[in-house]
């Protein structure tokens, strides 16, 4: 048997994140070019409501219960700079570096067909907005350099 490499954290979130890049971006990306942008936003939409449904069943119904949630994803899972402050009605999840929108950019400059544009608005617009308003939440963002504070509200 040949001996299976162990991976640091560090090279399991790159992967991660590139495996999340690709497939979420890539997907985008065919879609929107083979069918226009109405077939991605209903792709989009069909993705967030089984995405609402998982967290519906974790318990994931709240603000600060929403920020937390995609927090520990973003930081563990990827490797993201972030923070959470919230409360009961409200709640700000501020991605300071985000490691997916690195991983899109790297990408890009490779010749994967993403703009940090797209790719930022597939994640607000295609996605957090949409998983929120399933979940009876209202969402906003702000785009920085490197990442997005987003703020979830009851």
């Amino acid at each position: 048997m040949t001996e299976i490499p162990e991976l640091s954290k560090d090279e399991c979130q790159n992967i991660a994140s590139k495996i999340f890049v690709g497939i979420t971006a890539g997907t985008g990306a065919a879609i929107r070019q083979k069918f226009g942008p109405g077939a991605e936003d209903e792709f989009e939409t069909m993705v967030a409501q089984g995405c609402a449904m998982n967290l519906e069943s974790m318990g994931v119904n709240t603000p600060l219960n929403y920020a937390l949630h995609y927090a520990a994803m973003s930081k563990h899972l990827f490797g993201s700079d972030v923070e959470v402050d919230g409360g009961v009605t409200s709640a700000i999840l501020n991605t300071k570096m985000c490691a997916t929108l690195k991983i899109a950019m790297e990408l890009g400059k490779m010749g994967m067909p993403v703009s940090r544009e797209d790719y930022c608005r597939g994640c607000i617009t295609g996605y957090h907005k949409k998983v929120a308003a399933n979940i009876g939440l209202k969402l906003d963002a702000t785009f920085m350099e490197n990442g997005c504070k987003i703020t979830i509200r009851k």
